[in-house]
């Protein structure tokens, strides 16, 4: 009799495991062609009106792919047993294949393809990093692109085919599961993805009008609106937001913060359901989090001498900007001591579950707290003792503290390997390991490292890390995987 050798990671699952199916996921693609169309058709309208016609050209092209796309697959209809693998890796490729259709609009604004594919990924993660080195001589169309790719990004991409188009149904549920947050919270996922990109418009609608009101020049008052309600950060000048007024720059950081609270919180307020959405506990967990690092960060920058309020002011701005994962600016990132600490905490941790925002989350944060506290507790209890693992009242599943296992070791797995990436090119260590943590919680704060010099390979690295990051790591992994796309032997 043979013994076959036992794997580390073999599981009895592994024999149930289910592949994914190309022509399935083909045509999921094929129904998800209007968000490339929602994508690229207003910035193709812009960039003509304004007449860059290189920029125009270069968007027209994938409009149109997108049009034919959906034609022909208008009247063909999912299966209804698309499967959770499938669903997953659609929303993977929808992601990268929306980035792909910019990059030729940021080559003819003369970046190198690395570097077009890096900017259109900052885009759509919602990250703002740049390595453009002109951005200042762009047309103004290319800023509205920008924000455009982060304000689609932030939500539209994740729900709008779900809201509009999709009938109600498995593929719509297991699509929605793999997209949106807290999908547990309404019963039908197409029901959710219209309350919350419902939501999502008029939260933008709320705060593009005192914005362009506020900004001398309302076209920049626009776009810094879609930036900041997805928490994305890109700014139409190259200093971000340093030079602003101070009510302006308060005016677009209030923008982040809103787009960093669960979004569930304010479909409740519209349902007129205000107790529901204070014991959600999303407004009290992002302005906790707000007031204990920004009394922290008063506290180091006191110390240390600084008590101009102007600075102070700034300062907080950019630790907001930081934890909401905006990534505006007013002025230059702390890269050592206590301050840099902080900053590492806030981006670590980003905005709600539910929110735009990236990082670990806040609420996933306090699993992790409780877990602890756990651990602590039931070594003092009987042993049949029935002590189950509690958040808000609901009993936390294994299958929550599984997903929060394999996010925390991915994260900082990739976080060493582009950290060591970064030593082997000579960069200084801590702002190379600030600008790392910046880009995996699609922030976009940088202390200097992310720039147009930046050597070719830790470019796309960079990009790969922001799709990771925003994507939470499985969905990209599971796209990658063979065993994926192919049965074990």
């Amino acid at each position: 009799m043979s013994i076959r050798p036992a794997s580390a990671f073999a599981s009895g699952a592994d024999s149930l495991a289910q592949r994914a199916r190309p022509r399935v996921i083909a045509l999921t693609i094929a129904k998800h062609a209007p968000i490339f169309l929602i994508l690229c058709a207003p910035p193709v309208l812009w960039a003509a009106l304004e007449g860059v016609w290189d920029v125009t050209i270069a968007l027209a092209v994938p409009t149109v792919g997108a049009l034919l796309v959906f034609a022909t697959a208008y009247r063909l209809a999912l299966p209804n047993d698309l499967r959770r693998v499938e669903a997953m890796v659609t929303v993977a490729l929808i992601m990268l294949i929306g980035t792909l259709l910019a990059v030729p609009a940021f080559v003819t604004l003369g970046m190198p393809w690395h570097a077009a594919l890096f900017e259109a990924m900052s885009g759509i993660t919602t990250t703002g990093h740049s390595v453009a080195s002109h951005s200042q001589d762009w047309p103004f169309a290319a800023h509205f692109l920008r924000a455009w790719l982060q304000w689609c990004g932030g939500l539209v991409m994740a729900t709008a085919v779900l809201a509009l188009l999709l009938p109600a149904g498995v593929p719509t549920q297991r699509l929605g599961r793999a997209g949106i947050d807290q999908g547990d919270r309404i019963a039908s996922t197409r029901v959710q993805a219209r309350q919350l990109l419902s939501v999502y418009l008029g939260l933008t609608v709320l705060m593009v009008i005192p914005t362009m009101l506020i900004l001398s020049d309302w076209r920049e008052g626009f776009v810094l609106t879609l930036s900041a309600i997805s928490t994305g950060g890109f700014a139409p000048r190259p200093d971000s937001l340093a030079s602003y007024s101070a009510a302006g720059q308060g005016i677009v950081m209030l923008t982040c913060v809103l787009g960093s609270v669960s979004l569930l919180t304010f479909v409740l307020l519209s349902q007129r359901k205000p107790r529901d959405a204070w014991w959600l506990g999303s407004i009290r967990r992002v302005m906790t989090a707000l007031v204990a690092l920004c009394a922290a960060y008063a506290l180091i920058l006191l110390a240390t001498g600084v008590t101009s309020a102007q600075v102070l002011y700034g300062e907080m701005l950019n630790l907001i900007s930081g934890m909401t994962t905006a990534g505006y600016s007013t002025g230059p990132m702390p890269v050592y001591g206590p301050a840099l600490i902080i900053f590492l905490l806030a981006m670590l941790l980003g905005g709600d579950v539910g929110s735009t925002s990236g990082g670990f989350k806040i609420a996933r944060f306090g699993i992790v707290l409780r877990t602890v506290l756990h651990a602590m507790r039931d070594v003092r209890l009987p042993k049949r003792a029935v002590n189950p693992l509690m958040e808000n009242g609901k009993k936390v599943e294994p299958d929550t503290l599984i997903s929060l296992l394999a996010l925390l070791l991915l994260y900082f797995a990739t976080l060493t390997l582009l950290w060591l990436q970064c030593l082997a090119h000579g960069l200084p260590a801590l702002p190379a390991l600030f600008d790392i943590i910046s880009t995996l919680s699609t922030v976009g704060l940088s202390s200097g490292i992310v720039n147009a010099d930046l050597p070719p390979d830790l470019i796309i690295t960079l990009t790969f890390a922001m799709w990771l990051g925003r994507l939470e790591f499985i969905a990209v992994l599971v796209l990658l995987a063979p065993y994926t796309w192919l049965k074990r032997s």
